[in-house]
């Protein structure tokens, strides 16, 4: 049985935040995303919220696919109803 990989943060990449995805593409073998977040900016008298770009990922089809299977496991897991009765 093979060990799992260790995972290390030397660097302390910083969590980002994000709201919506601002666009997808697919270009030789690579997914491109881009997230956008809300960013609440004074503009005069009002507060308007303007989406800025907040992250950008590549990822080749192999790791799209293994996001894709756990975002949809982590969704499915988390929305059925709870079988107690109890919420």
């Amino acid at each position: 049985m093979t060990e799992p990989l260790k995972i290390t943060d030397p660097d302390n990449i910083p969590i980002t935040f994000v709201n919506e995805i601002g666009n997808v593409g697919f270009l030789n073998g690579i997914m491109n995303i881009t997230f956008t977040a809300a960013r609440f900016t004074p503009d005069g008298s009002q507060i308007a919220p303007d989406m800025v770009i907040a992250s950008r990922l590549r990822m080749d089809l192999h790791c799209a696919q293994q996001l894709h299977d756990l975002v949809g496991r982590i969704i499915e897991s988390n929305t059925k109803p709870d079988k107690t009765g109890m919420n």
